[in-house]
């Protein structure tokens, strides 16, 4: 159980605000207050006012919730229109609802700011709320802007239903949703019809009926469309359920309103009022729902049978203790990697190793002389911007100081509603002398308008919630075809996501697995890589192009730590993906977004969720014999590489950082030479971009002149790209050593670490993931 939290619940009177609050209790929040926009006086009458944001169909019978429920609740007239349609939202001053008396036209204001004027008079009689709960759940342009609105008044936002549809379920289905609603005595009576094959023949049924699911699934297989309403199929009104019905339910009847007929088939009830039937006190007072409440298992089930494979593992094939030699680099004619270098590509621009001016100051002064000096590289040298950066790579000699520098941080990318995806970790005295912050940025040159954002900041049951000012995922064109992208995507730690805690075996619904060591480790390694999964099939991911796993060891045997991770990579491929929750229409799957439908023109259906799985081996050829065993697609697996550091966020064991590809091909080659360099080759879409990951493995001699090797094998890697015509490009090197670099060609972010490992368990030198495009 996480912090417990005391909520404002925004109602709209619809089935999802209400099962979303008894999320929130299930989970130990207190609902503190409810929160309702309503049409302006006006417009009052019997048109629904359509708006992008709020429900306002059956406004009229809200004020006797006031009557039925246990908590206060306050309501806001809607000011203004959707001014800012676009899918992300950041408020500008002109959006919002000024507090000087300035009047103007009510079509002045963004309609989403008449939320912060109800919140803070909710604020005002309970200083205690620190929390808002809306019932998103598959609407990025809904969730995006109550964020807005409860980030900047530093409430915690809360959407316990958000991506619902693809949680674990026992018997997935489209209207899974509904059947858990009805489990626990949801009464949501469909009051607006707006879709084909809906007609007012439905008008005041109850959706959760297991009927009225039946007509729903049959008329949305046949028109296209949600089962759930998300794209403004239907609205409902919910006079009866468990926790706030406590004293009496609303009970509406036909004669009580009238059936107004709106263009393109469209029907609606307005009501005039309704009857309040009152429960008797024993009836009010039953809590078993409490019971029949289903919380989304913490695992999908391929995760589930991930975690018993390494725990299995774990108990037949133990390894013995081993010691890592300690390896001497020897100093030359090369200059020190802590200087900031630029290394410029066809669309990709990298700033890396960017340090503070002055050494020996605090690390969040660092931050503030990086954020100016980054602030003068991208305007003065690059002619970009901050909303241009895509990843950071953040260095800290000690995790203590993630705070502060995150503070600092947080404002250098304040300025837009989309920071850059990152993943930081702690190198302690891997980094130079007097060095508290080291930062490397990828910059895209592609076009703004092309890229896709996953920035989710609200607490739910999928993958955990923003902890700072990134993205989880930015995705990037290739090239010429707009639809082929690299995702980056965010370290992901195994953070419980209701609860935003560190995950702990007791957490799973089939109770502690059998104590084995490092038990916890391979739990964390499971949901750790499990979000980066879910975000990545979100983002439409079909392929890892590699990845890493960031181990922090302590006490502990760093190699059975990488050999955890590198078999759990290599499982998850093996197996296939069935970690989604499958739906039977396109748009009950997470790709589906009611702004995506119906406001931006380039929209069009994608593939269902059963269709697009992770890993897609049809994307995958193959071109020579792999090194791990695979000759051909089916059993490819993509680069990995384990690397141990000093401390990650939060106290995590293990950080998961992947780079996907969406919607493109990919060639996998390999090359191994006899001077123990391993070599995977990936190009990418026509060839636009080719990454090769390096893997160096050498005699454990007194010396070892670790920069003349790297030199070497950047040879080899390029002599074998001399079929694609590239030469040159972007470098990342994780290593133990005290990394040089020549003047000539060697332009490198450096990772330094305690150990690294390649896909086999084995220990290597030096890892380096080279990047060039065409």
């Amino acid at each position: 159980m996480g912090r417990q939290l005391h909520v404002i619940g925004l109602i709209s009177g619809g089935k999802d605000s209400f099962f979303s609050l008894l999320h929130c209790i299930a989970n130990g929040h207190t609902i503190t207050a409810l929160a309702n926009l309503s049409p302006p006086s006006h417009a009052l009458g019997d048109d629904d006012l359509n708006s992008f944001m709020y429900q306002t169909v059956g406004h009229t019978l809200i004020p006797l919730y006031s009557l039925l429920l246990p908590v206060p609740l306050y309501r806001q007239e809607i000011s203004g229109t959707a001014l800012d349609q676009a899918k992300e939202y950041h408020a500008t001053p002109e959006d919002q609802l000024p507090r000087d008396g300035t009047i103007r036209a009510a079509d002045a204001y963004e309609e989403t700011e008449s939320m912060m004027a109800l919140l803070h008079r909710i604020k005002s009689h309970h200083q205690e709320v620190n929390a808002v709960c809306s019932g998103a759940i598959l609407s990025s342009y809904q969730r995006t802007r109550i964020e807005s609105v409860a980030l900047r008044m530093q409430l915690t936002p809360l959407a316990p239903l958000w991506q619902y549809p693809v949680l674990p379920s026992p018997a997935p289905r489209p209207d899974g949703l509904l059947e858990d609603m009805a489990a626990v005595g949801l009464d949501a009576r469909i009051i607006k019809v707006a879709s084909g094959g809906l007609d007012e023949d439905l008008l005041l049924r109850n959706v959760c009926a297991e009927a009225t699911r039946r007509i729903l699934t049959k008329a949305m297989k046949r028109f296209g469309g949600s089962v759930l309403g998300e794209g403004g199929e239907f609205e409902t009104f919910v006079v009866d359920g468990p926790e706030f019905f406590s004293k009496g339910v609303l009970d509406i009847k036909e004669q009580d309103g009238k059936i107004i007929q709106g263009g393109g088939g469209e029907a609606w009830m307005t009501f005039a009022g309704s009857v309040i039937k009152w429960k008797d006190g024993e009836q009010g007072k039953e809590r078993n729902w409490l019971g029949k409440l289903r919380i989304p298992d913490l695992l999908d089930m391929a995760f589930k049978r991930l975690l018993d494979a390494l725990d299995n593992e774990a108990r037949c094939n133990k390894l013995p203790p081993i010691s890592l030699p300690t390896i001497l680099s020897i100093p030359g004619r090369y200059k020190r990697l802590d200087q900031s270098n630029i290394s410029t590509g066809k669309h990709t621009v990298r700033i890396v190793n960017m340090c503070a001016p002055s050494k020996g100051d605090g690390a969040d002064k660092q931050m503030h002389m990086i954020g100016h000096k980054l602030t003068c590289t991208l305007g003065q040298e690059l002619q970009q911007s901050f909303h241009d950066i895509v990843f950071a790579t953040i260095l800290l000699r000690s995790m203590d100081d993630f705070h502060a520098v995150n503070q600092v941080y947080s404002a250098i990318f304040s300025s837009g509603p989309n920071p850059p995806a990152r993943v930081t970790v702690a190198c302690a005295d891997g980094l130079p002398d007097g060095v508290n912050v080291m930062i490397s940025f990828i910059v895209s040159q592609r076009s703004r308008i092309l890229r896709e954002y996953l920035h989710v900041q609200s607490m739910s049951y999928w993958t955990p919630a923003n902890i700072g000012p990134y993205s989880q995922a930015i995705s990037v064109p290739l090239g010429v075809d707009d639809k082929s992208k690299i995702v980056y995507v965010a370290g992901q730690i195994p953070l419980v996501p209701a609860a935003m805690e560190i995950v702990h075996r007791d957490l799973l619904a089939d109770g502690p697995a059998p104590s084995t060591k490092n038990g916890g480790f391979r739990l964390q390694t499971t949901l750790a890589l499990q979000h980066l999964w879910r975000i990545g099939k979100a983002m439409r991911v079909g392929w890892w192009i590699g990845a890493v796993a960031f181990l922090v060891s302590g006490k502990d045997d760093p190699r059975q730590k990488a050999r955890t991770t590198a078999l759990a990579w290599k499982m998850i491929h093996e197996q296939g993906d069935d970690a989604g929750s499958p739906s039977e229409t396109d748009t009950d799957a997470p790709d589906f977004d009611v702004w995506e439908q119906y406001h931006n023109k380039s929209w069009e259906p994608v593939a269902r969720d059963e269709d697009r799985t992770l890993p897609d081996f049809s994307q995958v050829s193959v071109v020579g014999t792999n090194r791990s065993g695979f000759d051909h697609a089916g059993s490819a697996i993509p680069p990995f590489f384990a690397v141990e550091v000093e401390q990650l966020p939060r106290e995590s064991e293990v950080e998961w950082q992947g780079l996907g590809l969406s919607q493109s091909s990919l060639k996998l080659f390999e090359t191994v030479s006899e001077n123990g360099i391993t070599i995977t080759v990936c190009s990418v879409g026509s060839n636009e971009t080719v990454f090769g990951f390096i893997g160096l493995s050498m005699e454990t001699a007194i010396q070892v002149d670790l920069a003349a090797q790297i030199q070497h094998a950047l040879a080899i890697l390029y002599k074998r790209c001399e079929i694609f015509g590239s030469v040159g490009g972007h470098q990342t090197i994780y290593t133990t050593h005290k990394i040089d670099a020549s003047d000539d060609g060697l332009n490198a972010q450096s990772v330094p670490c305690k150990s690294v490992w390649n896909i086999d368990g084995e220990s290597l030198d030096a890892a380096m993931i080279v990047e060039f495009e065409l």
